[in-house]
């Protein structure tokens, strides 16, 4: 069995410490409180035959509400609970959200209403049941007018997955227990109470009793039948929903200025909140992009405030993705879709067959397809045309990534052709523009063997840098590179170019003798450029002031820093970060204090880890 271990490390790089930060509450936590939303089935469905009236979305699974059913469905697996006895009842929606669900699903766009609560009315005489929740727990209330007759009341569970597991018992707490593929489904005890004409509440005793069939009903204690009484049971659920069936992979989360919180990456399921009807367990094999944008500091009300599928009918990889600081979101990628999602002032509007790149530009804070601000596919006639990297200064859109096609669209290049079957790519475009015209710099970066582009930023000035990894023992260097020669089986590569220009400011090889690449790179405020990603390389270049200065074995996560203005001797810090198993830096960050943190995983045991771990 293999453990990985996620780590976060922080590096000062000068002797200023930074104030105790304040204790913060888990993300996970708080998307845990996340109040569940419904929406009403509104042409967001992919099979307009579909059964299912109502549906709710979450991390990892989905609710689905027919007239007779309510639907749980995760991980390729479905929790069935219908009322034997009751007739079709109406459902209604109460408390609707301020934002509505947007759906970009291939060149259609729907707009969904969300509700906070779901009533299903009339399940018994006198009995509404009432559906509200957050995260992973759905509480449905029995709202019982008086008079009525609760001891109607049936459950019947049913589980259909996997395992096709449909056994009901009652555990020591007397809660409800499904078996349920590789997990269990609880429903607890439910609180039962009566209001006071005072306000106040009297609880009425309560258990579950399990009848020989199997259904489930409610055993009271005495109460007021001359009054209203509520059952509030609780749905909840393990952590087996977390399964790769339908999986839905987060690539990048970014914040704005104002605390938003965006979460971006691509989905296989179709239980995804805003991907579609909750009947189905899969996405027909097709993959997707998701975008949320959620305000942590409303979990009370509601945190989800946008969310939107993108993506055709094909294959769609979300490759980055960055947010300016009026919540504008920035994807690049690739999509095999010929119906990807474009607007009309498109550099391209559709291709062909092959994978492109993509660009596009998202406003949450528009209504409608106007959201779409600029969006376009990109790309040649070759095979594979990928996006990687995506930043955005003074209203342009940057963007990095590798190419294999011999005519990949380039507009005043450095390099006006591939030189070998892949080559880094480096694009600027201006959104304002419409068509061919909005295409204003693009360029090969290459040598003989393979080039690949990971990672972009752009200075002050308007200088753009991209970095990645290099097979190409003539991969285009500066005469003031720090290293202008290839030492191993694949070096870093960071590059500087001018697109006004058409130039290449600075360009250098950096590594050891075996394999490296650089995951992110990012500018400080004096100009030097920070680097992380990996080596597998013994005598990677390091300095004497590194936190680490030998190589840990099976790979490291290494930090450096170059200052491109001084050559050879450009080389401010470099490290190296991990154990004897492996580790691997995926992304990074840099606080006003001058510390740089680093993300990603770990396969060490002994990885370095400090006191307050």
């Amino acid at each position: 069995m293999r453990f990985v271990l996620i780590f976060l490390l922080s590096i000062p790089l000068s002797c200023i410490a930074a104030p105790a930060a304040a204790a913060e509450t888990a993300p996970a936590s708080l998307l845990d409180s996340v109040p569940i939303q419904f929406e009403p089935a509104r042409g967001q469905q992919k099979d307009p035959d579909s059964p299912v009236r109502w549906s709710a979305h979450g991390f990892g699974y989905s609710y689905a509400f027919t007239d007779n059913a309510t639907i749980l469905r995760a991980a390729g697996s479905a929790v069935t609970l219908t009322f034997p006895g009751a007739k079709p009842a109406r459902l209604e929606g109460a408390d609707q959200t301020h934002a509505a669900t947007n759906y970009f699903v291939g060149q259609r766009y729907v707009s969904v209403p969300a509700f906070r609560r779901l009533r299903r009315v009339g399940v018994y005489p006198g009995v509404d049941v009432v559906y509200y929740g957050h995260g992973r727990e759905l509480e449905y209330d029995f709202e019982i007018a008086p008079g009525a007759d609760p001891s109607r009341i049936r459950m019947r569970f049913e589980g259909a997955g996997p395992a096709h597991a449909n056994t009901v018992q009652l555990n020591n707490h007397g809660e409800i227990v499904l078996a349920f593929g590789s997990g269990e489904v609880t429903q607890r005890v439910p609180v039962v109470y009566q209001r006071t004409r005072e306000g106040g509440t009297v609880k009425i005793d309560a258990s579950y009793r399990r009848d020989r069939n199997g259904d489930v009903r409610l055993v009271l204690g005495r109460y007021n039948i001359t009054q209203p009484l509520v059952v509030d049971p609780v749905l909840s659920y393990t952590e087996f929903f977390s399964s790769t069936t339908g999986a839905n992979v987060a690539i990048a989360v970014k914040h704005d200025s104002q605390g938003l919180i965006y979460l971006g990456g691509y989905t296989y399921a179709t239980d995804f909140p805003g991907v579609g009807a909750s009947e189905q367990t899969a996405n027909a094999g097709d993959r997707d992009i998701f975008v949320v944008q959620l305000d942590l500091t409303q979990a009370a009300t509601g945190a989800v405030i946008y969310t939107t599928y993108l993506g055709g009918t094909s294959t769609d990889n979300l490759g980055g993705m960055t947010v300016d600081a009026n919540g504008v979101i920035y994807m690049t990628g690739s999509t095999a879709s010929t119906d990807f999602p474009v607007s009309s002032t498109a550099y391209t509007a559709a291709i062909t067959a092959n994978i492109h790149v993509f660009v596009t530009m998202l406003d949450p804070s528009q209504a409608g397809t106007a959201g779409l601000v600029y969006s376009t596919v990109l790309g040649g006639t070759g095979t594979d045309d990928e996006g990687t990297s995506v930043t955005v200064a003074s209203g342009k859109i940057y963007f990095a990534g590798f190419t294999n096609s011999t005519d990949f669209p380039t507009v005043n290049p450095y390099q006006g052709s591939l030189d070998f079957n892949y080559d880094a790519f480096a694009a600027e475009i201006d959104p304002t523009q419409s068509g061919t015209g909005s295409l204003i710099a693009s360029t090969y970066l290459g040598g003989s063997a393979q080039d690949i582009a990971r990672t972009i930023a752009v200075d002050a000035s308007g200088n753009v840098y991209i970095a990645g990894s290099t097979q190409s023992v003539d991969f285009p260097t500066t005469s003031n590179a720090y290293q202008t020669g290839y030492h191993g089986d694949q070096d870093v590569f960071l590059a500087e170019f001018n697109f006004t220009t058409a130039t290449l400011v600075y360009s250098t090889y950096f590594g050891g003798s075996s394999l490296e690449e650089t995951k992110k790179i990012l500018l400080d405020p004096s100009g030097r450029v920070a680097m992380t990603g990996y080596t597998l390389s013994p005598n990677f270049p390091v300095t004497q002031n590194a936190f680490q200065t030998s190589f840990g074995g099976n790979g490291n996560a290494f930090l450096t820093i170059l200052d491109v203005t001084k050559g050879s001797q450009g080389l401010v810090y470099s490290s190296y970060y991990g154990g004897n198993g492996g580790e691997v830096a995926y992304d990074m960050a840099l606080d006003s204090y001058g510390q740089y943190y680093l993300g990603g995983y770990t396969l060490s045991l002994n990885q370095p880890v400090t006191s307050n771990a």
